[in-house]
Order: C-alpha cells, then structure tokens, then sequence
C-alpha cells in the first residue's frame, strides 16, 4: 500500500502519469486503485480517459478502466474517519454530505427567513406552495457547502 499526491493543471500530463504508474506497478488481483479528484467531473473525465485504447509512450489509457475508485477527498476522508475511529462510532454517511445537508437546509430554512437581514430570501421564497424554490435554494446551498469542503 502507498500514497502519492500528484497534482498539475495538465490533464493529459496527469493522465499519462497514472497510466505509466498503474502500468509499472500494477496491483494483485481483486485491489482497486483510489484516486482522489476535485470534481465529479474531472471523475468522470478521468474514467473515461483511462479506458481509451492504449499508445505506448503512455499517451494513451490503459484500454480498461476497472476497478479504479475514483472519489471525492470528502468522501475519502469519511471513510478513513470510520475506519480509524470505528465504524459503530462514526455513521456511514457524513451530515455535510450534499444529499442531507440538502434536506436539513429545506428543514431550516423556514426558521431563518424571519429573522432580520433575510427579507430578500422572504422575498425569494414567498409564494412557494410547492416547495420548489425552498428546495432548489437548499440544494444550491448544500453543493457550496460542498465545494467549500474541497477547499
């Protein structure tokens, strides 16, 4: 087991890393490689150009892209957390994951909006007999949560 930290603004250049690494050292069977991405869509992007047909300068994927875990640092860190610290201590999801925070945020929502400095969003939410806009304001917020946790 190893931990690498590798990190440019060159996706290609990073690409041509991982499958140069994962090529020289492959694992044993049935262990996933874990990379750690600021998005989920540089995820996807690098699932994507893993499994393109391989080139031999390592330009290219590796022509299958399996069992590689490709998360989120928040995600990994939750799980490092119950790992070390017991999985009966910790919960399996976080509270500030984006999904619950989604759903506390609607639930708290309502309590803020009365209070002073908050009439634009009385405003914003004022007519809302579907809960839509309460919704879509939370999981807005909820995913800048979110994105402040990876930085």
């Amino acid at each position: 087991a190893g931990f690498m930290v590798v990190h440019g603004n060159r996706l290609d250049e990073l690409r041509s890393l991982v499958v140069s690494w994962m090529r020289r050292y492959p694992l044993a069977p049935l262990e996933n490689e874990i990379a750690l991405v600021q998005s989920n869509d540089i995820a996807q992007w690098l699932k994507l150009a893993l499994a393109e047909d391989p080139e031999d300068d390592d330009m290219g994927g590796c022509g299958i892209a399996a069992a590689i875990d490709v998360q989120l640092p928040g995600s990994f860190m939750w799980q490092l957390y119950r790992m070390v610290l017991g999985r009966d201590e910790i919960p399996p999801k976080s509270l500030l994951d984006k999904a619950p925070l989604t759903w506390r945020l609607m639930r708290l929502l309502p309590e803020l909006i009365d209070q002073p400095h908050f009439e634009p969003l009385q405003r914003f939410l004022t007519h809302d007999t579907d809960l839509r806009k309460r919704y879509q304001l939370a999981e807005r917020l909820a995913d800048l949560f979110d994105q402040y946790q990876v930085y």
